[in-house]
């Protein structure tokens, strides 16, 4: 049963530092409610969002995108003791209904309804008629999420515990001698991964923010960007996300900007299998901080059942 269009709805985008909330309508998010508030200080997410709820309208609904694990109505997120119930949630801010998404799932809803200034097309040809997509996300954690463009459905994942492939593991161990101190995909290509190939590669330690600035820090990146280039012409195969590969988080802009950009790509442009068809696959970043909210309004008036 789709959400009473007749109120607005929360819309939230919950990461382990910080949180975004919004009132959404059957139009969208409302852009003049969108405001964003740090996670220290608040005890709960129940907390925070009873504080911006207090002034608001009656709302029909929410929906709530979390950057850790969802299933059957619960979720937590990974950097931070926060748990979310969508029953409790809804007794606590007295709403008839709260939906709970992975923070990648809802950035494969984003991109059904994103425009264009939202997003920086990289490389490869658009293709709109194409109906299957893949979000790749890359910040704090690593995830993807397949999405089927008509339909509205979007297929969660939680890629970043798996193990790396082979090919990303050998450009790890021409770096540093070693690929088996990352364990998962997540463990390298997360700002905490970069962190830590960083120090492994020059032994010094730095916070993921500063390794750019820091000394050998531009060869970690060129490392970093390899990596992500092997691992996404295996995505390319797995999910086929002919109507693109959107890229999304603080370590994707990092990569997929300045010299590293091209080594990120290559991988899957040079591919020439199929006539070429994989290196046709259209690639974007995501540039709008509120990609997830625009997601979590669109799951409100498509993907609810």
């Amino acid at each position: 049963m789709r959400e009473d269009a007749s109120a607005p709805s929360l819309v939230a985008d919950v990461g382990g530092t910080n949180c975004r909330l919004a009132l959404a309508d059957a139009g969208g998010v409302r852009a003049e409610t969108v405001r964003r508030f740090r996670n220290d200080n608040f005890a709960s997410f129940a907390d925070l969002a009873r504080g911006y709820i207090a002034d608001q309208p009656p709302l029909a609904s929410a929906a709530v995108a979390i950057a850790g694990p969802v299933g059957k109505g619960e979720g937590r997120l990974t950097n931070r003791n926060w748990h979310f119930d969508a029953t409790g949630l809804e007794s606590e801010l007295s709403l008839p209904r709260v939906h709970l998404l992975n923070d990648l799932e809802a950035l494969g809803h984003a991109i059904c309804v994103l425009p264009d200034a939202s997003l920086t097309h990289l490389g490869g040809t658009p293709t709109p008629d194409e109906p299957q997509a893949l979000v790749v996300g890359l910040g704090t954690g690593f995830n993807v999420a397949l999405t089927h463009r008509p339909s509205g459905v979007v297929f969660s994942a939680e890629m970043g515990h798996a193990r790396l492939p082979h090919s990303v593991e050998a450009i790890v161990a021409e770096a540093i001698g070693d690929a088996d101190v990352f364990d998962t995909v997540e463990h390298l290509l997360a700002g905490r991964g970069l962190a830590k190939l960083h120090k492994a590669r020059t032994g010094h330690g730095c916070d993921p923010e500063h390794v750019e600035a820091a000394e050998g820090g531009d060869e970690t990146l060129a490392v970093a960007a390899r990596a992500l280039g092997a691992l996404v012409r295996e995505i390319a195969y797995i999910y086929l996300p002919e109507g693109g590969i959107y890229f999304n988080g603080s370590l994707a802009r990092t990569l997929l900007s300045g010299d590293t950009r091209a080594l990120a790509l290559e991988p899957l442009q040079g591919e020439d299998a199929f006539n070429g068809r994989m290196a046709r696959i259209p690639t974007y970043l995501l540039n709008d901080d509120a990609s997830a909210l625009h997601g979590c309004a669109r799951y409100l008036t498509v993907g609810v059942t």
